[in-house]
């Protein structure tokens, strides 16, 4: 089975991207990489592997590995094993510097992505059009999914930028791009309801993550989970979601990659 590649973005602030792509990898029903590419830098290695045991491992060494050996090998050798107990997610570690991304070849990185077979890509690209922005990571994207707040200025903002992001990446459209929001926290700000906010931005709500802190924690401070974890409302609703991204993610692949018509022993 031809994998997919799922790239997850921001517009405003930090609605929590990284918490969505860790938590919706957690849940996935495939095997999956969750791939940091944030250029800002990645904060999960200090999360899964506070004591340093693994070294410096990420996507920059990776890229460094692979100038003397296949890309896909030097992957293999910079992923680590996410401690969900199913062995089939893993970790890329996101680079630790600006400037390490800037030096980066992202458009390279891609084409691995696109490459792996039965092993789904999560990309983690954070802020929408910061410094470094792994452009292509987005515009070769199966499906893009906007991380927004469900509040009034994430909301306002997100609307707004909606036009640059299709102008800046053509493949984006309306079954390209797709909304998750996280709820914020509900003593502070008003929520509205998924139908009216996609009506009005004219995208697919994919779903919903709920205000879930202590969950979150896991994914973006250190992990220690209890017993609970598993059933928390944050990877409760992120099994939904999973199910919906999933679908539309794969129902766009094959249609992107659906390989052109032979007409007369020559492709059109």
């Amino acid at each position: 089975m031809i994998d997919v590649l799922i790239s997850f973005i921001s517009v405003n602030g930090s609605p929590g991207v990284t918490t969505a792509a860790m938590a919706m990898t957690w849940v996935w029903p495939r095997h999956a990489v969750v791939a940091e590419c944030d250029p800002t830098g990645g904060r999960a290695l200090s999360v899964f592997d506070p004591d340093g045991r693994h070294g410096r491992t990420g996507v920059f060494e990776l890229m460094l590995q692979a100038r003397a050996m296949p890309l896909h090998r030097a992957m293999s050798s910079q992923l680590l094993v996410l401690p969900d107990g199913t062995g089939r997610h893993h970790l890329l570690p996101g680079v630790n510097a600006l400037r390490e991304a800037e030096s980066l070849d992202w458009r390279r990185l891609t084409s691995l992505f696109l490459d792996l077979e039965t092993v789904d890509v999560l990309a983690d690209c954070g802020r929408f059009r910061s410094r470094a922005t792994p452009a292509a990571v987005l515009s070769e994207a199966d499906l893009v999914v906007a991380v927004v707040r469900n509040c009034r200025g994430s909301l306002q903002t997100f609307a707004k930028a909606v036009d640059v992001v299709r102008e800046e990446h053509g493949v984006f459209d309306n079954e390209g791009l797709v909304v998750l929001l996280a709820d914020p926290e509900p003593r502070t700000h008003q929520r509205y309801p998924a139908g009216e906010i996609g009506r009005e931005l004219g995208l697919t709500i994919a779903g919903t993550l709920p205000w879930d802190p202590a969950s979150a924690a896991q994914f973006t401070d250190r992990h220690r989970p209890g017993r609970k974890f598993e059933t928390s409302p944050l990877l409760t609703q992120a099994r939904k979601a999973t199910d919906e991204i999933g679908r539309r993610a794969m129902e766009r692949m094959s249609w992107l990659r659906k390989p052109p018509p032979v007409v007369n022993g020559h492709v059109r």
